[in-house]
């Protein structure tokens, strides 16, 4: 792995647990991000931007949701041209950000940055492999280490900016035993001129998360619903993103996203618990009057220490989803593979998951997370904390 600036590299892992830990927060009585959830070693960063998430909620246009049903039988979701897709220049924004095609209308899109310690990677699947020794050979296991979107997008000019992902994903599974390593990689790239990364938020798009889901369905053995057709689609318009509120830059504001996510037709049913697993309260899987900056948190209302999802499929099968913000556009496509699905945020629970997995019948694990969480220290303690 070539050497990196340590000041950058410490900058960046602060910006992107920051990230990842307030930007996906579960929402309460107001459509608004929640600030909990949020350690003291990045609350200084999560101060800076606050303004700014405010200011992306107003400055974006008014938030417009429609559903739709897809008429064919073929995946519907429409294709961009590569040399719409490609950036092809790059410049920095504040806090390791890379702006890319600022000047180029709705080409423009911003990048987090990523970088890694191979010890780091180690130690997170050695982690890993201590859960799987503690549920035995009949619970299967897996990890999905998400890539953000700076592994595809990333301009010419600032090729060599960031670390591999790719790479970084290989390291985790160098060390895994007898866990399945879902390497996301091959399937993204497959895909690169369809929507599956935001441009103006750090997440990816729930296209991509579908994309990810039915690789993942694949290796676990269960049924994928893959025509999207049988599925409710659901549009938003001018969805500006966390990017914006951790830049300002007002170009991506001037060019928001569209955000389109998919409900599963089959029949289910939704709780949620709080952070010991206890007082269940029924609910919907989707928060359709979310808008602005938190659209992405339409699935579930963002992050939920537990959510249980019992659906009408007949097999025995059950998940336990152990993820950051990433994993949440996940959940929709697995409805229709899984008799039980259960969400965990490691970020936010508080019960041990070792008694959890016995209780719910888990017979699938999968950690779902960016493949920052995977090389960002405090990430796993959070999860090697909840294991007993």
């Amino acid at each position: 792995m070539k050497k990196k600036n340590l000041l950058a590299a410490c900058v960046s892992l602060m910006l992107c647990t920051a990230v990842l830990s307030s930007c996906g927060n579960k929402i309460e009585d107001a459509p608004k991000l929640s600030a909990t959830g949020t350690s003291a070693e990045n609350s200084e960063v999560i101060a800076e931007s606050a303004a700014g998430t405010e200011a992306a909620v107003t400055t974006a246009a008014e938030t417009t949701t429609t559903a739709e049903t897809t008429t064919t039988t073929a995946n519907t979701a429409v294709t961009i041209p590569e040399e719409d897709v490609f950036p092809t220049t790059g410049e920095w924004a504040d806090n390791n950000i890379v702006i890319a095609d600022r000047y180029e209308g709705d080409k423009i899109r911003a990048l987090l940055s990523f970088y890694c310690t191979d010890s780091i990677g180690q130690r997170y699947a050695e982690m890993i492999n201590e859960y799987k020794k503690m549920v035995g050979d009949d619970v299967n296991v897996y990890n999905m280490s998400i890539p953000l979107a700076s592994q595809f997008y990333m301009p010419p000019n600032m090729a060599d900016v960031f670390d591999d992902q790719s790479y970084a994903i290989k390291n985790i599974g160098n060390y895994l035993e007898n866990v399945k390593n879902i390497d996301l990689i091959d399937t993204m790239s497959a895909h690169l001129n369809e929507y599956i990364y935001s441009r103006t938020d750090h997440h990816w798009a729930p296209l991509g998360a579908y994309y990810a889901a039915q690789k993942f369905c694949e290796e676990a053995g269960v049924d994928f619903v893959s025509d999207l057709s049988t599925y409710e689609k659901c549009v938003k318009e001018n969805f500006c993103g966390t990017m914006y509120s951790f830049t300002y830059v007002p170009e991506l504001a001037a060019h928001p996203d569209t955000f389109t996510y998919y409900k599963p037709g089959n029949e289910y049913t939704t709780t949620y618990y709080d952070a010991y697993f206890s007082n269940g309260t029924e609910g919907d899987l989707f928060y359709d009057w979310v808008e602005g900056v938190g659209c992405y948190s339409v699935f579930m209302g963002g992050d939920q220490p537990f959510t249980e999802i019992k659906t009408d499929v007949d097999n025995g099968r059950c998940l336990v989803l152990i993820k950051d913000s990433y994993g949440n556009a996940l959940v929709p496509f697995f409805v229709g593979s899984f008799e039980k699905i259960y969400v965990v945020d490691f970020r936010f629970a508080e019960t041990g998951l070792e008694d959890f997995f016995k209780k719910v019948g888990a017979t699938d694990i999968l950690f779902g997370m960016s493949v920052s969480s995977g090389y960002t220290p405090m990430q796993i303690d959070s999860m090697e904390n909840i294991m007993h």
